[in-house]
């Protein structure tokens, strides 16, 4: 199976950037995957995830990863897990009660459902440029109208969060990684360098 790791990247994150693409790469390179590095603007990033199609015709499988992301279980194959659904794969949360899934890990089979999906997500920018968490609120709202085109995984299958601050709204350190998770994303983690110094931790914690 052809699986291509995808991640966005920018340069106000070089840094981010600097810490985790090395990892990406060192799983990419074990298991025999490809890593594809977009490089442009986080606004223009974000409403342009229809570009991920144009994939599709070399690559069984994309994972989509959020910068920050950690890879912290190396002998775990993507592709194999028994949590993913035929098309699109987000995980649980568990941050905050209203913000039900988590985008920043997506696993997407290269399927006409797939295409469509992220076609809309790009397509529909006026409908999600204003929510809390941009289109991830939206494609939660959506959820029950996708049928088996978005598959929500429970937490820590391929995407445990971790926070100082969750929903940057108060000071509470929390978080469902645990040693041998998949993936360490502390997307609730502020200020950036506070971040950088989170993601350094997980880089230490990697399993090989």
């Amino acid at each position: 199976m052809n699986v291509a790791v995808v991640t966005s990247v920018s340069a106000n994150i070089a840094g981010m950037a600097t810490l985790t693409i090395p990892n990406k790469a060192e799983y990419c390179l074990r298991h025999g995957y490809s890593l594809v590095v977009d490089n442009r603007p986080y606004e223009e990033a974000v409403a342009g995830v229809a570009w991920m199609t144009a994939l599709f015709e070399r690559f069984d499988v994309v994972w989509c990863l959020d910068a920050d992301a950690v890879i912290t279980d190396m002998t775990t194959r993507i592709d194999t897990l028994d949590c993913l659904g035929p098309h699109v794969t987000v995980c649980e949360e568990g941050i905050v009660e209203w913000n039900l899934i988590n985008c920043g890990s997506i696993v997407i089979r290269s399927t006409r459902e797939s295409a469509d999906l992220l076609i809309r997500i790009s397509g529909n920018v006026d409908e999600w440029a204003g929510l809390q968490c941009g289109w991830q609120t939206w494609l939660a709202n959506k959820r029950s109208k996708l049928g088996d085109t978005l598959t929500v995984a429970p937490l820590r299958s391929f995407n445990s969060c971790v926070w100082n601050r969750p929903a940057n709204a108060r000071d509470e350190i929390g978080g469902h990684w645990r040693h041998g998770d998949l993936v360490y994303h502390p997307c609730g983690v502020y200020p950036h360098d506070e971040r950088l110094r989170w993601v350094r931790f997980a880089l230490g914690e990697v399993r090989r």
